[in-house]
C-alpha cells in the first residue's frame, strides 16, 4: 500500500480512530484529529522555503490537544527558530485485511494555535506507513 492509499485510508475511518502524537519519542494522546486533502496556493510544484516539497494539492492534519504544556516542546519542530523541520508522528491502530496493523502518519508542523487551555495544530503529510 503506498502512501496515499494509506492516507485515503486513515481519512474515510477518521471518526472511529484514536491518535496518538509522538514527538522526540514522547507520545501525548490527541483530542481530535481532522486529515483533509486540501488545495494549495501554489501554481505549480514546488520547494517550499528549500525544506519540503508543496505540490498543487496536498494531505493536511489538524489536530486539537486539551494540554498547552506541548507548546515548549512544539517549538523545537517547526522551521523558524530551527534550520530543519522535525518529523512528527501520528499513530493509530486500523484494521487492513481483517488483521489489526498500525498506521503512522508524518508530518511537518506549519503552525499552532494556543486556544485557552489547549493548542490546535496545522500540519502538512510528507508521508505514511502501515506496519504489522
Amino acid at each position: 500500500m503506498d502512501d496515499s492509499q494509506v492516507i485515503s485510508s486513515l481519512i474515510d475511518q477518521q471518526n472511529k480512530l484514536r491518535f496518538t502524537m509522538s514527538v522526540g519519542g514522547v507520545n501525548y494522546p490527541v483530542e481530535s484529529l481532522d486529515i483533509a486533502h486540501l488545495q494549495t496556493p501554489v501554481t505549480k510544484p514546488t520547494m517550499r522555503g528549500g525544506v519540503y516539497f508543496s505540490n498543487l494539492k496536498e494531505y493536511k492534519i489538524r489536530a486539537k490537544f486539551s494540554d498547552a504544556a506541548l507548546s515548549p516542546v512544539l517549538s523545537k519542530t517547526m522551521l523558524g527558530p530551527n534550520t530543519d523541520f522535525e518529523r512528527i508522528k501520528f499513530l493509530t491502530d486500523v484494521e487492513s485485511g481483517g488483521t489489526k496493523k498500525q498506521a503512522t502518519l508524518f508530518a511537518n508542523l506549519t503552525n499552532y494555535v494556543q486556544r485557552g487551555n489547549g493548542l490546535e495544530l496545522n500540519l502538512v503529510v510528507v508521508g505514511a506507513e502501515l506496519s504489522d
